[in-house]
């Protein structure tokens, strides 16, 4: 079995980031904006790593003393389905908590069933529909976690 370590982000994991994005969504980040994801003051960036290398990151931004929103995850194709992003989800939520956020909130696009049902596993819920929220034109699925009784 592969073991997976998750830990804080830095600068120096920019390029591999870029490279994950590039592999994992149409419309990526541009490496401008996972830096600043990286440095607001408020938010949490966490990167998975597998054998020394960057294979996954998941970040939030705390948006009020007791909101956070994910602003995105994502896994490297070569090493998806190996529980990495559970793994990143899990850390994530375990590090907001130790920051007394209560509620957590993300969207995802509605086609991305296999990301939906990840966020059901841990108790999202889905709250309501953002209709061409996307640069496709694609609608966004809101969801919403409760962490006050977790």
């Amino acid at each position: 079995m592969v073991e997976i370590k998750i830990r804080p982000a830095n600068l120096k994991d920019l390029p591999e980031l870029e490279k994950i994005e590039k592999n994992s969504f149409t419309y990526p980040y541009p490496k401008s904006l996972l830096k600043t994801l990286m440095l607001i003051r408020f938010g949490v960036f966490l990167v998975a790593v597998v054998e020394e290398k960057i294979v996954g990151y998941i970040s939030s931004i705390c948006e009020t003393k007791n909101t956070a929103t994910i602003a995105s995850i994502a896994v490297h194709p070569t090493y998806r389905g190996k529980n990495i992003a559970k793994k990143l989800l899990k850390t994530l939520l375990e590090v907001l908590k130790r920051k007394n956020i209560s509620e957590v909130r993300l969207e995802v696009r509605k086609s991305n069933l296999l990301a939906q049902n990840l966020y059901k596993s841990f108790g999202f819920k889905t709250v309501y529909t953002l209709k061409s929220y996307y640069e496709d034109g694609e609608d966004a699925v809101v969801m919403h976690l409760s962490l006050k009784n977790s």
